[in-house]
C-alpha cells in the first residue's frame, strides 16, 4: 500500500510542478506584454510633447494663446484619431478577406473606396471646424504657420522613422 502512494505522490508533484512553470510563463508574458504596452505609451506621450513643442515654436504662441489654442488642438485631433481607427477597423476587415482568400464583388470594392472617400471628407469638414474654432483664438497667420509646422512635423516623424528602419536593416 505504502508503494502505491509513492507513484501516485510523484505524479502528482509532477503535475503540480508542470502546472507552476505553466503558470509562471503564462505570467511572464503578461508581465512582458505590459512593459511593452507601457513602453509604446511613453513614447506616445513624448512623441506629443515633441509635437507640441514644435509646433509651439514655430507659431510664435503667446501663453494666452496656447492656453486657449492647444485644448482645441488636441480635441481636433483626438477626433480625427477616430475616425482614422473607424476606417482602420473597416480596411482591416476587408484585407482580413483577402488573407482568407475570399474574392471581393465590385459593389465590396466600391463600399470600401467610398468609405475612404467619405472618410476624407469627415476629415476635411473636421478641419474646416477647427479653423473656425481657432481664428476665434489666434490670428489665420499662425492657423497657417499651425498647418505648415503640422506637415514639417510629420515628415520630420516619418524621415527619422525611415532612416531607423534602414538603420535597423542594416544590422546583422
Amino acid at each position: 500500500m505504502i508503494l502505491r502512494k509513492k507513484p501516485i505522490n510523484i505524479l502528482i508533484m509532477k503535475k503540480k510542478w508542470i502546472l507552476l512553470l505553466l503558470l509562471g510563463v503564462v505570467n511572464m508574458n503578461m508581465f512582458l506584454f505590459a512593459q511593452r504596452n507601457e513602453r509604446r505609451r511613453t513614447e506616445f506621450e513624448e512623441l506629443k510633447e515633441k509635437r507640441v513643442a514644435f509646433i509651439s515654436k514655430d507659431m510664435h504662441l503667446n501663453a494666452e494663446e496656447a492656453k486657449a489654442f492647444w485644448p482645441l488642438c488636441n480635441e481636433l485631433q483626438e477626433k480625427k484619431f477616430e475616425l482614422n481607427r473607424q476606417l482602420r477597423r473597416a480596411l482591416n476587415e476587408f484585407t482580413e478577406n483577402d488573407r482568407n482568400n475570399k474574392k471581393h464583388t465590385e459593389e465590396e470594392y466600391k463600399a470600401i473606396v467610398n468609405l475612404y472617400a467619405q472618410f476624407r471628407i469627415k476629415e476635411a469638414k473636421l478641419d474646416e471646424e477647427y479653423i473656425a474654432k481657432f481664428a476665434k483664438v489666434i490670428s489665420y497667420e499662425k492657423i497657417f504657420l499651425y498647418q505648415q509646422s503640422e506637415q514639417q512635423f510629420a515628415r520630420q516623424m516619418l524621415d527619422q522613422r525611415r532612416e531607423q528602419n534602414s538603420t535597423n536593416q542594416r544590422r546583422p
